[in-house]
């Protein structure tokens, strides 16, 4: 058997943004540590773009028989650049924060990148219960998990029901038909959990348009992949346990022609008075989850789905996790804390991607 070689993907934390916002959801398989593992004798030469964007790194590797595609890694760069610029929080002149200022009761047209990604996003949060909610920011902000890093302290219930009442994306009107968006109150929406699967999924189609076949891109751990690996099979993905003083794989996938995502609460929080809050807030509640549920893999169609699911697989919980996948064929892969150890339970529609290994 060829020895296999181990190449690490481990990206800082986008934005603290990130939270529902998968972002707020850290890991995806970035700092849970994916870990990537192709043949060492490849029979094609890789390709590799990499750089910077939405607060993180990204990198588009490509297996092909060329060795310079004129003009690709500039293209790659400028329209990931583009799409941030959509959707970021952080530009007062962004599509996205135009939108969070708009008038109430007044229909905006929106760009076709900011219609899809909120019609995925309107989706998932009806799939889930809620779970999945980009207008949850404001709650992050008061429990100190914002951008701003604020001093971390214990809102009070009247503080929660306040904000609590500018919250939920049935708040916003879709009209796809129009690509018209209407702000019903004052909420403010943040994409962060999902804007990354989406800049994955469009570097993935600008890859398909040039009729590459095989390659894997990932942006600050977001993954989408489609044909193989440089040793001429799928791609093959170790998720390694939330440990930080031992490592393992808790699990190793086969997966091709997917996005996948991985979303964990396990880094990001504070202690007081003897409790634990972590940085993921549940959107219905106000509060910080509160469950033994340290990371939830999700395989979808695209990376921007599966970037949603994960985030509101985390807020849901392990068995309410396991309950939506099953309602909606949904590939989940939960890692569970128990005492020490580390146990996996994952949906029936995961089992197919499952190596043994």
């Amino acid at each position: 058997m060829p020895v296999l070689q181990k190449e690490i993907v481990t990206r800082p934390l986008a934005s603290f943004f990130l939270l529902l916002l998968k972002k707020y959801t850290y890991i995806f398989l970035s700092l849970l540590a994916v870990t990537l593992v192709s043949g060492c004798e490849p029979s094609n030469s890789e390709i590799i773009y990499s750089g910077s964007v939405m607060g993180t790194t990204y990198e588009v590797k490509i297996i092909s028989s060329k060795r310079i595609i004129p003009g690709m890694e500039k293209l790659i760069d400028t329209k990931l650049q583009s799409i941030n610029k959509i959707f970021t929080t952080y530009d007062k002149s962004s599509e996205l924060m135009i939108l969070n200022e708009s008038p109430i009761n007044v229909p905006q047209i929106v760009s076709s990148d900011m219609m899809n990604v909120l019609a995925i996003a309107q989706d998932v949060y009806i799939k889930t219960n809620g779970s999945f909610d980009p207008t949850v920011a404001s709650l992050v902000n008061l429990w100190g998990f914002g951008p701003q890093l604020s001093a971390q302290k214990i809102p009070n219930d009247q503080q929660i029901a306040s904000l609590l009442n500018l919250i939920g994306l049935n708040k916003l009107l879709i009209d796809k038909e129009k690509n018209l968006v209407t702000r019903l109150a004052d909420i403010k929406i943040d994409l962060s959990a999902i804007a990354k699967g989406y800049a994955v999924d469009y570097t993935a189609r600008l890859l398909d348009g040039y009729k590459i076949e095989n390659y894997l891109v990932e942006i600050g751990g977001e993954l989408r992949m489609k044909g193989n690996n440089a040793n001429g099979t799928n791609w093959i993905i170790a998720i390694e346990k939330p440990h930080f003083i031992q490592t393992g794989a808790q699990g190793v996938i086969q997966i091709t022609d997917s996005g996948l995502a991985t979303s964990g609460d396990y880094r990001n929080y504070f202690e007081k008075d003897g409790s634990r809050y972590s940085h993921m807030i549940d959107p219905r509640s106000g509060y910080p989850i509160k469950h033994n549920l340290v990371s939830a893999t999700v395989i979808a169609k695209s990376a921007t789905e599966a970037d949603a699911f994960s985030t509101a697989m985390m807020v849901l919980g392990p068995q309410q996790a396991i309950k939506v996948a099953k309602e909606n064929n949904i590939s989940v892969y939960l890692i569970i804390k128990n005492g020490e150890n580390f146990d996996a339970i994952f949906s029936k529609e995961f089992n197919q991607y499952l190596t043994g290994e």
